[in-house]
C-alpha cells in the first residue's frame, strides 16, 4: 500500500519547502543505507531469476489496483504488489527483495510518467520499507528456508515495520507540503494503511499457500477484492460527503464571524483545506493576501468570475505544477491547487459554494470595516478635541467621558463611566438643553456648557469649554481701560488747568508763576509721551511675539549708562536717596537706548513703591562673565503668588480702582522683553513689608568682540 498526495511535490527540489527537502534527503539516505545492509546480510549473490520473478509479480500486482477513497477524496491504493512483496519476504533473501522492490517502483513510476521528485520520493520510501521488512525476516528466520510459524511471524513483523515507514513518510510529506500537523496526519492515515497492509499480507500468505498446494485456486482470490471494493465504495463515499458537509458548515460559521476582509480570506483558505484537502490562497487588490509558494506571480483572473476556472501549472499565479483552480469571490480571487489531495472535477462544486459564501462575507466585512473606520474617526475626533465631551443617558448616568473632560474635571474616564453626573460634577445644567455658564465652586474656573438632546436614543450630549482664560482676558481689558484712562487723565488734568490759567491770567501772573505753569505743562506732556511710547512698544512686542524691536548692538560703557540714569533720576526723585555702587568702567556690546529704558523703569518702580526718604540701592558688577545689575528698595514688597504675574501686560499688585501709585502696569513687561532681546535674564526676590530686589544679568562682551 502506498499513499498518494496529489501534485504538491510535482515541482523541482528547489521549490519544495525546506522541511520537505530535508525529508526527501533523509529518505534517500535511508534507502541507500538499508539497501546496503540488505546486500551485506545476504548469504550469496542475488539471484537474477528470483529478482525477475518477484519484480514481475509485483509489477503485475501494481497493475491490478483498487482505489479506495478516504477523507474528502484522497485515495489509498489497494494493489497486489504488496501481496507479492509478502510472498517475496518469505521466499527470497533481503538483497533480492530490495532489488525487486527498487525495479518495480522505478519501472512503474516511469510508466506513469510521474514527476522526478515524486518518483524519487515514492521509490525511496518503498525501498526503505521493503529493506527494513526483509532485514527483520532475515534476522528471525533466514531466507531462503523452511516456512513455519517463525517465518510467518517474522514476515508479519516485517510488514508492520514496512507499514510504519510508509505511514511516517507519507504523513511527513503531507505535513511539510500541505501545512497539516504531522501527528494528526499520521493518526488519520494509520487505520486505513493498517487495514490495507493486513489485507495484503493475508492475501500474500494465502496466495503462497495455494501456490504450493492447489495452484488452480489462485484466481479465486480476486473475487473478495471485487466484493470489498463494491461494498466499501458507497459507505466511504457517504462518509466523505458527511465530512465535507461538516467542514463546509464549520467554514460557513467562521465566515459569519469574520469582521475583516483578512479574516474572510483566512477562513476561505482554511475551508479549502478542510473540505478538499487542497492548498489555497486569495488574490486581492493586486497582491496575495495569504501565503503562496515562493516564486508565485500575479493572478490574472477577474474577481467577478462566477464559474470555476481550472488549468495546470502557474498560469493562475501560484508557482506549482498540477491542477490549479480559481474562482472570483467579489473582492478577490480564490485560487486552489493540489497539496495533500488533487484538484478534481468534484472540487469545482465545493469551490463554487465557497465563492458564493465568500462574496457575501466580503461584502459584510467591508461594511463592518467601514463602520469601524467611522467609529475610529469619531473616537479620534472626540478624544482629540480640546473641549470636554460627556454623554448622559436619561437617568443622568455618564456613558461617554473624553480625555479633555477628564482633564477639566480631574476625574478619569474609568471613574466617571457608569456614575451619576451629579456625583462627579455636582448640580448643574448637565441635562438642560441650551448654553449655560457654570462657575466651579471649588476653583476660580468658568465653564461654558452646551447641552443638546438626542431624542431617538434619550441621550444628552454636553460640550464643556473652559472660558476662564477668556474671562481673565476680558477682565484684563477692562483693567487696562481703567488703568490707561486713569493714567491719561492724571497728566491731562493739570495740563488743562495750567493752560486755562495761563490763557485767562497771563498778564496778571508773575513771570515766575508763568514759567512754573509752563514747566508743569511740559512735564505732564512728557508723562503723556512716555505713556504713549510704552503703549506703542507693547503693541510692537505683542505683534512680534515678544521679540524686542529696534535692538541693534554697538559698543557702550554700561557703568557710564547706569551712572547717567541714576543722576537724572536723583534730580527728578529728590525724595529718595539713590545709592550707586559700580566700577569706573564696564565696556560691553549692547543697545544703549534699550538699556536706558530698562534702568529707568527699574529705578522708577523702586521709587514709586517705596516710602519717601528710603534708600534705593543700585549695584553694578561683573559676575561670571556677565554684567549683573541689582536694584533694591525697602518698599511694600510683592506677594509670592504675584511674582510672575507682574511681568504680564497691565498687571499691577494694586486694585486698578483704588491705586495709590501711577502707572499702566507695562514697565516690567517691557523690561523683561527688552532684556530677553538683549540675551539676558531678570529675576525678582521680594518679601512683603521688607522690599524687593530686581536682578538683571546681561551678556558681557568687550567692545569689538
Amino acid at each position: 500500500m502506498r499513499g498518494r498526495w496529489g501534485g504538491g511535490l510535482a515541482r523541482t527540489v528547489s521549490t519544495l519547502p525546506p522541511a520537505a527537502r530535508r525529508l526527501l534527503v533523509v529518505l534517500v539516505a535511508l534507502a541507500g543505507g538499508m539497501a546496503a545492509a540488505a546486500a551485506v546480510s545476504a548469504p550469496h549473490r542475488p539471484s537474477a531469476v528470483g529478482v525477475a520473478v518477484l519484480a514481475t509479480g509485483m509489477i503485475a500486482g501494481e497493475a491490478f489496483r483498487i482505489p479506495l477513497p478516504y477523507r474528502r477524496g484522497g485515495k489509498a491504493l489497494f494493489t497486489l504488489s504488496d501481496a507479492a512483496l509478502t510472498a517475496g519476504l518469505l521466499l527470497l533473501p533481503p538483497a533480492d527483495v530490495v532489488i525487486a522492490a527498487f525495479v518495480t517502483m522505478l519501472a512503474w513510476q516511469l510508466f506513469e510518467r510521474v514527476a522526478p521528485v515524486k518518483l524519487v520520493f515514492n521509490t525511496a520510501q518503498y525501498v526503505t520499507g521493503a529493506a527494513a521488512a526483509a532485514l527483520v525476516v532475515q534476522a528471525a528466520a533466514p531466507r531462503p528456508g523452511a516456512l513455519g510459524a517463525v517465518a510467518f511471524g517474522a514476515a508479519g513483523l516485517g510488514l508492520v515495520l514496512f507499514l510504519g515507514v510508509n505511514t511516517v513518510s507519507v504523513a511527513g510529506i503531507i505535513a511539510t507540503t500541505g501545512g497539516e500537523p504531522f501527528s494528526a496526519t499520521a493518526r488519520r492515515l494509520a487505520p486505513t494503511a493498517a487495514l490495507l497492509a493486513a489485507g495484503n499480507a493475508c492475501l500474500g500468505l494465502l496466495a503462497l499457500v495455494l501456490a504450493r498446494t492447489e495452484a488452480w485456486a489462485l484466481p479465486a482470490l480476486c473475487v473478495p477484492l471485487v466484493v470489498l471494493y463494491t461494498a466499501s465504495r458507497q459507505d466511504i463515499g457517504a462518509k466523505i460527503t458527511r465530512e465535507r458537509s461538516a467542514a463546509f458548515v464549520s467554514t460557513e460559521q467562521r465566515l459569519s464571524e469574520a469582521t475583516l476582509p483578512e479574516e474572510v480570506s483566512a477562513a476561505l483558505v482554511a475551508g479549502v483545506g478542510a473540505i478538499l484537502g487542497c492548498a489555497a490562497a486569495v488574490w486581492s487588490a493586486g497582491r496575495w493576501t495569504t501565503p503562496v509558494p515562493e516564486g508565485s506571480g500575479p493572478c490574472p483572473v477577474d474577481p467577478d468570475l462566477a464559474r470555476v476556472l481550472v488549468t495546470r501549472g502557474p498560469a493562475l499565479g501560484p508557482c506549482v505544477e498540477g491542477s490549479v483552480a480559481a474562482v472570483g469571490v467579489g473582492s478577490g480571487v480564490l485560487v486552489a491547487w493540489s497539496a495533500e489531495l488533487t484538484v478534481t472535477a468534484e472540487s469545482e462544486e465545493w469551490l463554487a459554494r465557497l465563492s458564493r459564501s465568500g462574496r457575501a462575507s466580503y461584502g459584510r466585512a467591508a461594511a463592518t470595516l467601514a463602520l469601524h473606520s467611522e467609529r475610529a474617526t469619531l473616537r479620534a475626533v472626540v478624544d482629540g478635541t480640546g473641549d470636554g465631551i460627556l454623554v448622559l443617558d436619561g437617568d443622568g448616568i455618564v456613558r461617554l467621558w473624553n480625555p479633555a473632560m477628564a482633564r477639566l474635571a480631574g476625574t478619569s474616564a474609568d471613574a466617571a463611566l457608569g456614575a451619576s453626573v451629579a456625583a462627579i460634577l455636582g448640580d448643574g445644567p448637565w441635562q438642560r438643553p441650551g448654553i449655560h455658564d457654570v462657575v466651579r465652586a471649588d476653583t476660580d474656573r468658568v465653564w461654558r456648557v452646551s447641552v443638546n438632546t438626542v431624542r431617538e436614543r434619550d441621550l444628552q450630549v454636553a460640550v464643556v469649554h473652559d472660558v476662564s482664560a477668556e474671562r481673565r482676558v476680558a477682565r484684563m481689558k477692562d483693567d487696562m481701560l481703567a488703568v490707561v484712562s486713569h493714567e491719561l487723565r492724571t497728566p491731562l488734568t493739570p495740563i488743562k488747568a495750567s493752560a486755562q490759567l495761563l490763557r485767562r491770567r497771563w498778564e496778571r501772573l508773575p513771570e515766575a508763576k508763568r514759567n512754573e505753569l509752563l514747566e508743569q505743562i511740559d512735564r505732564r506732556a512728557d508723562h503723556l509721551t512716555r505713556l504713549i511710547e510704552d503703549l506703542l512698544l507693547v503693541g510692537q512686542l505683542s505683534a512680534g511675539e515678544r521679540a524686542a524691536p529696534g535692538i541693534r548692538l554697538d559698543g557702550a560703557d554700561l557703568a557710564a549708562i547706569v551712572r547717567d540714569n541714576v543722576a537724572q533720576l536723583a534730580l527728578a526723585r529728590s525724595s529718595h536717596r539713590i545709592c550707586l555702587t559700580a566700577p569706573e568702567s564696564l565696556p560691553t556690546v549692547t543697545n544703549q537706548l534699550r538699556v536706558r529704558q530698562v534702568v529707568d523703569n527699574l529705578l522708577d518702580n523702586a521709587c514709586k513703591f517705596s516710602p519717601p526718604g528710603s534708600p534705593i540701592e543700585v549695584t553694578l558688577a561683573e559676575v561670571d562673565g556677565h554684567a549683573e545689575l541689582r536694584v533694591r528698595d525697602l518698599g511694600r514688597g510683592i506677594p509670592p503668588d504675584e511674582l510672575e504675574r507682574v511681568f504680564e501686560r497691565f498687571q499691577r499688585v494694586e486694585d486698578p480702582m483704588h491705586m495709590t501709585t501711577s502707572g499702566a502696569g507695562l514697565g516690567l513687561y517691557i523690561v523683561r522683553a527688552l532684556i530677553e532681546g538683549l540675551g539676558g535674564t531678570i529675576t525678582l526676590d521680594s518679601v512683603l513689608g521688607a522690599g524687593t530686589t530686581v536682578t538683571v544679568r546681561l551678556p558681557l562682551r568687550a567692545a569689538g568682540a
